[in-house]
C-alpha cells in the first residue's frame, strides 16, 4: 500500500523510511554508547544542524534507557563491556536515530534471558505507541507477557501464511477452522506453534489452515495521516571524512592490532638479518643472500596479512548492516577504508626494513625506492585481504585462499626459480604479481648504488670455479645475475615497478567495490 503521503512506496523510498536491525548485534567493540549513536547522527543527518543531532541522541539514549551506560565501551570477547541486552537497546537505538517510519527487526529476544527479553520487548512496543513507529520483528518462541504486548500477528508454516491479524483473535480462529481448542492453562504462543508445526501435527490440518487463509482487507485509512519521514545521505566526501574520523578514533583508543603487525614485521626481519647478517661485506659471495634478504623482508609482513582477515570479515558484517540501512554510499566505505590502511601500511614496511638498513648497511640513498616498494607489496597484500574476506563465504576460507595465492605469488618472485623455467600455464602470473614486482625494484635500487669486492676491474680478482663472481658495481651486478634469474636486470627501472604494484593493487581493491556492489 501507498506510504501515508500517497506517492508510490518505492524501494528507495523504502530504505530512506526503514530501519532493520538483524539477530545478531553487530557493534564497534571500541566506541562508547553515545560515540555509536553520534557517529550514526552524522552519517544520517544530512537535514540537521550539529545541536540537533546532539538533542536526537540524547532523546534516543532516555527512550532506549541507555542514558546509564552511555559511557562504558561496548565491549567484545576480550573486553568488557556491554551487556547482551543492553546491546540489543543499543542496536535499536541506531536504527531509531535515522527516525524512521517502519522498524523492522530479526528476533530482537533471541540469546536473552527472560527479563532482557521482555525489556527489549517493552521497549518496542512502547515506540510503537508513543513514537507512531511501525514496528515489524520476527520472534520464535516467546514468553506470553511479550506474546501481549504484539497487537497483530503473522504466523508462517511452510512458507506460507497460517494466520494474519489481531494476536488476541487467533486461538478463535484456529478453533473456528476444526483445530484443537487451546487448553486451559496453555500460552497462546505455544498453542499457535503446536497447530501449525508439521513435526507434531497431521499434515492434512496443517494444508487445511493453510487452504482456508485469504488476504483480509485493508481498512486503515491514510487520511488525516503525518508525512512519513525519508532520511537522506550526505555527500560522498562528508561520508568519506566522517568515516574515516570513526576508524582513526577506534585504532588510536585500540592499537593493539596494528602494533602487533608493527612488531612482528621487526621481529621477523631482525631474525632474518641474523640469518644473513654476513650480507654486510659487499663481497661476491654475499650479492645473493643481501637479494635474499630483502625478498624475506617482504615475505613475513605480507605472510602475516592472513590473520587479519578474520578481523576484516568481522567488519564487512558491521560495514554490511550500515551499508544495508542506507547509512552511507559504498564507496564512501572502500575509500575510507583505503585512506585509512595507508599509513598504518607505511609505518609496517618502515619497521620492517630499518634494522636491514641499520644493520645490514643497505643503500640509504636508495631508501625512497626500497620503502616504496616494500609498500607496494605490502598495500597489494593488504587489499587482497579484505577482497577475500568480503567475497567468501567464512573467513577460514579466506585465509585458505590467501595462504594459496601468496605461496604462488612468492614461488614466482624471480628469486626461487627462472620465470624462463616456468611453463607459461603458470607463468602468466609474474605478469601481475607485486612481490616480484616489489623485490626486483627493492634489489634495482640498492644494487645500482652499491660496489662489491673480489671482482677487480676485469674479474681478474675472481676466484675459481664454482666462487661466486658476478661483477664490481651494481650494473654489472644486475646483469649477470641476469644470466641465472631472467626476470633481473640493470635495464629495469624501479619506478615503474613500484607503479605497476600500485596499481594491480588499486585494480584489487576496485574488485572488492565491484563485489559489494554486485551483492547489493
Amino acid at each position: 500500500s501507498p506510504p501515508p503521503t500517497g506517492e508510490p512506496l518505492t524501494p528507495d523510498r523504502f530504505l530512506k523510511s526503514t530501519s532493520y536491525v538483524l539477530q545478531e548485534p553487530l557493534l564497534w567493540s571500541q566506541l562508547t554508547t553515545r560515540e555509536t549513536l553520534c557517529y550514526c547522527a552524522e552519517l544520517y543527518g544530512s537535514d540537521t544542524y550539529t545541536g540537533e543531532r546532539e538533542k536526537l541522541v540524547e532523546d534516543v539514549l532516555n527512550q532506549t534507557g541507555l542514558k546509564s551506560c552511555e559511557h562504558p565501551l561496548v565491549g567484545d570477547m576480550i573486553r568488557k563491556g556491554l551487556s547482551g541486552g543492553q546491546k540489543k537497546r543499543l542496536c535499536i537505538a541506531e536504527a531509531l536515530v535515522k527516525r524512521p517510519a517502519m522498524l523492522v527487526l530479526d528476533e530482537p529476544t533471541s540469546a536473552l534471558d527472560s527479563a532482557s527479553a521482555f525489556e527489549v520487548a517493552t521497549l518496542l512496543h512502547n515506540l510503537a505507541k508513543k513514537e507512531n513507529i511501525l514496528v515489524v520483528c520476527t520472534i520464535h518462541q516467546p514468553s506470553h507477557r511479550i506474546f501481549s504486548l504484539f497487537d497483530d500477528t503473522l504466523i508462517l508454516a511452510s512458507g506460507r501464511i497460517a494466520y494474519c491479524g489481531p494476536t488476541e483473535a487467533a486461538a478463535e480462529y484456529m478453533a473456528s477452522l476444526g483445530m484443537p481448542p487451546m487448553a486451559a492453562g496453555m500460552a497462546l504462543p505455544e498453542y499457535l506453534l503446536d497447530v501449525t508445526n508439521p513435526d507434531f501435527t497431521d499434515a492434512g490440518q496443517i494444508d487445511k489452515v493453510l487452504d482456508a487463509w485469504r488476504p483480509q482487507a485493508n481498512d486503515s485509512e491514510s487520511e488525516g495521516a503525518g508525512s512519513m519521514h525519508e532520511s537522506s545521505m550526505r555527500g560522498v566526501c562528508t561520508q568519506t571524512w566522517i568515516l574515516c574520523r570513526r576508524l582513526a578514533w577506534m585504532t588510536m583508543r585500540d592499537p593493539t592490532p596494528c602494533a602487533a603487525r608493527w612488531f612482528f614485521a621487526l621481529l621477523s626481519n631482525i631474525i632474518f638479518l641474523i640469518v644473513f647478517i654476513g650480507a654486510r661485506d659487499r663481497t661476491q659471495d654475499q650479492v645473493m643472500p643481501r637479494v635474499m634478504l630483502l625478498n624475506w623482508s617482504v615475505g613475513a609482513p605480507a605472510f602475516m596479512s592472513v590473520v587479519v582477515i578474520a578481523v576484516y570479515a568481522f567488519d564487512f558484517h558491521i560495514f554490511s548492516k550500515e551499508l544495508s540501512n542506507g547509512m552511507y554510499h559504498k564507496s564512501a566505505y572502500v575509500v575510507s577504508q583505503t585512506v585509512m590502511m595507508v599509513p598504518s601500511l607505511m609505518v609496517l614496511s618502515l619497521f620492517a626494513l630499518l634494522p636491514l638498513f641499520l644493520i645490514v648497511g643497505y643503500s640509504w640513498k636508495g631508501f625512497l625506492q626500497i620503502w616504496l616498494a616494500h609498500f607496494a607489496c605490502t598495500l597489494w597484500a593488504e587489499c587482497l585481504a579484505q577482497l577475500l574476506a568480503a567475497a567468501l563465504p567464512h573467513f577460514m576460507i579466506g585465509m585458505v585462499a590467501y595462504i594459496g595465492v601468496m605461496f604462488v605469488a612468492f614461488l614466482q618472485g624471480g628469486l626461487m626459480i627462472s620465470i624462463d623455467s616456468i611453463p607459461w600455464a603458470l607463468r602468466w602470473f609474474h605478469f601481475i604479481n607485486p612481490w616480484f614486482l616489489a623485490v626486483r625494484a627493492m634489489v634495482t635500487a640498492d644494487l645500482t648504488r652499491s660496489t662489491f669486492e673480489g671482482f677487480g676491474h676485469m674479474g681478474e680478482d675472481c676466484g675459481p670455479p664454482p666462487a661466486f663472481c658476478f661483477g664490481r658495481d651494481g650494473s654489472e651486478v644486475l646483469d649477470n645475475l641476469a644470466t641465472s634469474l631472467s626476470s633481473f636486470g640493470s635495464d629495469h627501472d624501479p619506478w615503474m615497478d613500484i607503479l605497476i604494484s600500485v596499481g594491480i593493487a588499486l585494480v584489487v581493491k576496485l574488485s572488492q567495490y565491484a563485489f559489494i556492489r554486485f551483492l547489493s
